[in-house]
C-alpha cells in the first residue's frame, strides 16, 4: 500500500502525465516493477528461482490486464523454459489481448505498475458505441482467458495458482489457505499429527484438490501410523513381549525401512527373543533335573549377553555345576576306567566352574577338594598302580566321612574299592594264597557298602581252605624239590621296585611277557618278590604287584618277607619304619572371576627345615610328591595387579598315609569391580 500511495502522491504532483493507455505510460508499465498489492494478490514474496519469479510477475501484470509487461516476462520465461507447459497459449492470450488494446486505443487501462495517476483524460466521443462494445467484449475474454490460462500454465512445484485465487475477491481465501498449510507443516515438523491433520483437512475443504493439501494429509495420517507402531513396539519390549514388539517393527519397516531406530530396535528384539528362548529353555532342563543340557543353554546366554539376567543365569549355573558334578561322581565305578577317568575331570572341572561364581562358597570348596583326592586315584589305578589306587581310594573314604559332605558319591566310591578288593582276593584265593585272600575280604567287610555279604562268604570259605598234610617220607629217595612258582608280567614294560610299594624305589623296567621267579611276598599278597631282573643284570631282585602278572604255581608256602623302609625324602622328615608310605599336596590355581587357569605361577612349599618351589603348568595344576608325614606350608607368589582370595599361605598336615592333597588356589585381578553393562 505505501508503493501505491506514492505512486498517487507523484500522480498529483505531475498533472497531466500520460497514462497508462499511451505508448510511454505503456512503455513505463513493460519496465516497471509490480506493487505491494499486486505482489500481495498472487502470494507472500515472489519466488527466489528466476524463472519462477517471471512467471509470478506476469501472472501479477496479466492480472491487471498490462499486456505489454506480461508479454516482456512471459517472453524471457519462454527463452529460459521453451518448453514449459501452457507457456505457448500464455504468450497467444497475451499478444491477442495486444491486438485487442491495439484495435481500441481510446480504450481505459489500469495504471502502469508503480506510475503515478495523472488527472483523468476525457474520452473522444467519437466511435462511442463501438467502444463501449469492445470494452464489454474485452473483459469477457479477459475473464475466460484468465481462467483457461489457470487452468493450463499451473505445474507441479511452480508458483501457480487455482483460478479462484487470481480473483481480486479471493484473496482472502488464498491468506486463509496458506495459513492452513503452514500450520499444517509445522504441526507435521513437530509430530503433532493429529494437529497436522486436522490443518490439512481444513484446506482441503477450501480447496478440494490442492495436491500439497492431499500430500501433507496423506503423510500426516503415515507418520501417525508408524509413530503408533513404534510406541506399541516399545510398549511390548518393556513388557518383554518379544513376539508382539517384532510384530510391530515388521509393520513399521515395511512401509519406512529407515523410520527413527526402528531397524536396530529390530534387531535388539531378535536378539532378546532368541536370549528369552534359551533361558526358558534352560529353566525347562533345570526343572527336569538335566543338568548338563541345562549348563549348555545358560552358557549360550552369557556368550550371546553377559549382561542379560546376569544374577538370575549365575545363580542357575551354580547349582547346575554342582549337580552335574556329583551326577558325574556317582556314576563312576562301572567297571570302565577311562571313560570314569574322563567323567571325574569333566566333574571337577565343573565343580572349579562353580567355585568361580561363589569362590568363598563352602559347599563348592568341599565338593571341589574332595573331586580332586576322586581324581587323583583315579589317575593312580589307571597307570596300574592298583596297590596306591586303593590305598587312595581308602583314604578318601575317611575324608568323605569326615566332612561336611558325607553323601559325596552316593557311595559309589566305596562300592568301586570293594569291588577292587574283592577281585584281589578272588586272584589271591584262586592262586591259593588264603592268607591275603582272608586279609582282602577282611578290608572289605569294613568298607561302607550297602550290601557285604559277598566279602563275608568269600572269608568264610578262605577259612575252610585247609593244607593237605604232606606224608613222611619213607626210605625211598628224596624227591627233587618242587619248582617254585613263577609270574608272568601281562604288560608291560612295568617297572619293579626295591620294596613292596609304589613308594620304594624304581630298580628297574620289566618288559611284558617275561617270566620270573617267585621269592617272596608281602604278608596280605598283593606285592611278589621276583628274581631274577634282566635290567639289572640278571642278579637283582624286585618286586611287583600281583595284578600285574600271572602267577603260575602255589605261593602260599612262599615265606612273607618284610623289607626294610623306603629312604627318606630330602625336603621332609624322615619316615618312620612303620608308616613308609609318602604323600604328596597337589593343587591348581585359578582366576576368580571366570575360571580361568593361572599358568606359570611359583607355588612353594616349605616344611622339615626345607623349602621347595614349582611353576604351575599351562592348565594352572602344580604337584608336589614324596613328601613324609608332617607339617607344611604352601603359599603363592602373587603376581602384580593380584590379590588371593583362598587363604594364603595355606598350613598342610600330612598323616602317615600314602595320600595326595589337594591345596587350590582362587585370585582376583585388584582394582575396583568392573561396572555390570545395563540391559
Amino acid at each position: 500500500m505505501a508503493e501505491v500511495e506514492s505512486s498517487r502522491a507523484e500522480a498529483e504532483s505531475t498533472p497531466g502525465q500520460p497514462t497508462n493507455g499511451s505508448p510511454s505510460g505503456r512503455a513505463r508499465a513493460a519496465n516497471a516493477r509490480p506493487p505491494a498489492a499486486a505482489r500481495r494478490a498472487y502470494g507472500q514474496s515472489p519466488p527466489p528461482d528466476p524463472a519462477e519469479a517471471l512467471y509470478y510477475e506476469g501472472m501479477a501484470a496479466y492480472q491487471h490486464r498490462n499486456w505489454q509487461q506480461a508479454l516482456e516476462r512471459f517472453g524471457r520465461l519462454k527463452a529460459l523454459q521453451p518448453t514449459r507447459p501452457g507457456l505457448d497459449a500464455l504468450l497467444d492470450e497475451v499478444q491477442w489481448f495486444l491486438q485487442l488494446e491495439a484495435a481500441a486505443p481510446e480504450a481505459p487501462a489500469e495504471p502502469a505498475y508503480g506510475a503515478p495517476r495523472g488527472p483523468a483524460q476525457p474520452a473522444r466521443r467519437r466511435g462511442g458505441a463501438w467502444r463501449v462494445w469492445g470494452v464489454g467484449l474485452l473483459g469477457v475474454i479477459g475473464v475466460a482467458a484468465l481462467l483457461l490460462v489457470a487452468l493450463q500454465v499451473g505445474a507441479p512445484g511452480s508458483a501457480a495458482r487455482s483460478w479462484q485465487t487470481l480473483l481480486p475477491w479471493n484473496r482472502a481465501s488464498e491468506r486463509d489457505a496458506q495459513e492452513l498449510f503452514n500450520r499444517g507443516q509445522e504441526r507435521l515438523t513437530a509430530g503433532d499429527y493429529e494437529g497436522a491433520q486436522e490443518a490439512f483437512r481444513q484446506l482441503l475443504a477450501l480447496a478440494s484438490d490442492d495436491p500439497q493439501a492431499r500430500s501433507g494429509l496423506a503423510r500426516a495420517e503415515r507418520q501417525q501410523m508408524l509413530a503408533q507402531g513404534y510406541a506399541a513396539a516399545e510398549a511390548a519390549i518393556a513388557e518383554e513381549d518379544w513376539e508382539r514388539a517384532a510384530a510391530e517393527l515388521a509393520k513399521i519397516l515395511a512401509v519406512d525401512p529407515g523410520y527413527a531406530d526402528a531397524q536396530a530396535r529390530a534387531d535388539f528384539v531378535a536378539q532378546r527373543s532368541r536370549l528369552a528362548a534359551l533361558y526358558a529353555d534352560g529353566s525347562r532342563l533345570y526343572d527336569l533335573g538335566q543338568w548338563a543340557a541345562a549348563i549348555e543353554q545358560f552358557e549360550k546366554i552369557k556368550e550371546l549377553d553377559g549382561s542379560y539376567r546376569t544374577e538370575a543365569v549365575n545363580e542357575f549355573l551354580f547349582v547346575c555345576y554342582l549337580n552335574a558334578g556329583q551326577a558325574l561322581v556317582e556314576g563312576t565305578g562301572d567297571g570302565q576306567p577311562a571313560a570314569d577317568l574322563r567323567a571325574l575331570e569333566q566333574a571337577v572341572e565343573y565343580f572349579s566352574r562353580a567355585l568361580g561364581i561363589h569362590p568363598r562358597n563352602r559347599m563348592a570348596l568341599e565338593v571341589r577338594r574332595l573331586g580332586g583326592l576322586y581324581l587323583e586315584a583315579l589317575r593312580t589305578l589307571a597307570r596300574d598302580e592298583r596297590d596306591e589306587a586303593e590305598t587312595r581310594l581308602e583314604a578318601l573314604i575317611a575324608e568323605i566321612q569326615a566332612s561336611e559332605l558325607p553323601g559325596f558319591g552316593q557311595g559309589r566310591i566305596a562300592r568301586q574299592l570293594y569291588d577292587l578288593l574283592l577281585a584281589d582276593a578272588d586272584v589271591a584265593l584262586r592262586r591259593g594264597d588264603v592268607p591275603a585272600a582272608i586279609a582282602l575280604y577282611s578290608r572289605a567287610q569294613g568298607l561302607p557298602v550297602d550290601d557285604s555279604r559277598r566279602a563275608v562268604e568269600g572269608e568264610a570259605l578262605a577259612r575252610s581252605f585247609t593244607p593237605t598234610p604232606t606224608p613222611r617220607p619213607t626210605d625211598t629217595p628224596t624227591p627233587a624239590p618242587t619248582p617254585r612258582p613263577r609270574a608272568v608280567v601281562l604288560q608291560g614294560p612295568i617297572s619293579a621296585r626295591s620294596g613292596p610299594g609304589s613308594a620304594y624305589g624304581i630298580v628297574g623296567q620289566v618288559p611284558a611277557g617275561s617270566e620270573l621267579t617267585i621269592t617272596g611276598r608281602r604278608a596280605d599278597g598283593l606285592w611278589l618278590r621276583v628274581c631274577c631282573l634282566a635290567a639289572a643284570g640278571g642278579e637283582a631282585e624286585g618286586w611287583l604287584p600281583v595284578t600285574a602278572v600271572e602267577v603260575r604255581g602255589d605261593i602260599a608256602a612262599l615265606a612273607v618277607v618284610t623289607p626294610a623302609a623306603p629312604p627318606a625324602a630330602t625336603r621332609a622328615p624322615a619316615a618312620t619304619a612303620a608308616s613308609p608310605a609318602l604323600a604328596c599336596i597337589a593343587g591348581q590355581l585359578r582366576d576368580v572371576k571366570d575360571g580361568a587357569p593361572l599358568a606359570r605361577w611359583i607355588v612353594t612349599l616349605e616344611g622339615g627345615g626345607a623349602a621347595t618351589s614349582a611353576h604351575t603348568d599351562a592348565a594352572g595344576n602344580y604337584r608336589f610328591t614324596d613328601l613324609a608325614p608332617g607339617s607344611y606350608s604352601v603359599s603363592e607368589r602373587l603376581e602384580p595387579d593380584w590379590h588371593a582370595i583362598s587363604p594364603n599361605p595355606t598350613v598342610v598336615v600330612l598323616a602317615p598315609a600314602a595320600e595326595c592333597v589337594t591345596v587350590d588356589f582362587w585370585n582376583e585381578r585388584a582394582g575396583p569391580a568392573p561396572t555390570r553393562p545395563s540391559r
